[in-house]
């Protein structure tokens, strides 16, 4: 694999998406929201008994948890609750940047020239998906940073005798978060060639949401706790996945069958 080549293509994206505002609206907006604003909601309703008592939805998930771990509502949410949903950060970011790398050139009529450059197919592949898997881990670990500040200032967990963030949350942000959002968009490369508009990859695209949004679901419902072995399962469900929709990629992919189509 000639790496400059492909670092050259991985530029020319970059600031083709730099230029697009439509495309980085949502990538700003959802650390502000899933790291910021609803995290410090959520701790400040806990820390105050007559909000708590007054949301149901909090009250009934903390009922459906083990005594030890619904002793301390703010260390629940801080811990358990927010995990599945903070996976959403990597996801949509993944999505909606592969979108537009890769769906988007169809839409700019560059893909023509790009599919003709001295590129394998196979560099080709690999650098639209690192175009938006490192910004998407990037937002993903910054967003951490944020998070973690939030619960600093709001849950002061060293008052407490607890720690934020603790192992399972690296694990979550350093392993789990990258490699479902490289599952994302090595789906969104497999689905790049029968799509024509962006919108229309995008829409096909929020498929990839529903299983994060399973999870949140369980996890609400009580039917589980967002703990260790919830993470090495869905760690090594996500690996096997990278392998499959990597390979899938680079064997599906076909610059003629995509020219004949643009």
């Amino acid at each position: 694999m000639n790496a400059r080549r492909v670092r050259a293509l991985m530029v020319k994206d970059w600031i083709e998406l730099r230029r697009n505002r439509q495309t980085l609206s949502p990538v700003l907006m959802l650390p502000i929201v899933f790291a910021l604003l609803l995290p410090a909601t959520m701790i400040a309703a806990t820390r105050q008994p007559e909000a708590l008592a007054r949301l149901d939805f909090i009250n009934s998930y903390l009922e459906s948890l083990p005594p030890a771990i619904a002793a301390d509502p703010t260390r629940a949410m801080v811990e358990y609750f927010m995990a599945p949903i903070f996976l959403m950060i990597p996801v949509v970011v993944a999505t909606v940047l592969a979108t537009a790398a890769f769906v988007g050139e169809k839409e700019r009529d560059t893909l023509e020239g790009l599919l003709f450059t001295p590129l394998t197919d196979r560099e080709l592949v690999i650098g639209k998906i690192l175009v938006s898997w490192i910004p998407a881990v990037t937002v993903t670990w910054l967003s951490t940073v944020i998070y973690t500040a939030v619960v600093a200032m709001f849950a002061r967990p060293w008052q407490d005798g607890w720690v934020f963030p603790n192992a399972t949350w690296l694990v979550l942000v350093g392993v789990i978060a990258p490699l479902v959002s490289f599952f994302a968009i090595g789906c969104i490369v497999l689905i790049s060639h029968r799509a024509s508009t962006l919108q229309g990859a995008q829409a096909v695209a929020g498929l990839l949401v529903l299983p994060v949004i399973l999870l949140i679901m369980s996890q609400a419902t009580g039917a589980m706790a967002f703990d260790r072995g919830v993470v090495v399962v869905v760690g090594v469900l996500a690996a096997i996945g990278d392998l499959v929709v990597f390979h899938l990629a680079v064997r599906r992919f076909d610059r003629d069958r995509v020219v004949t189509r643009l």
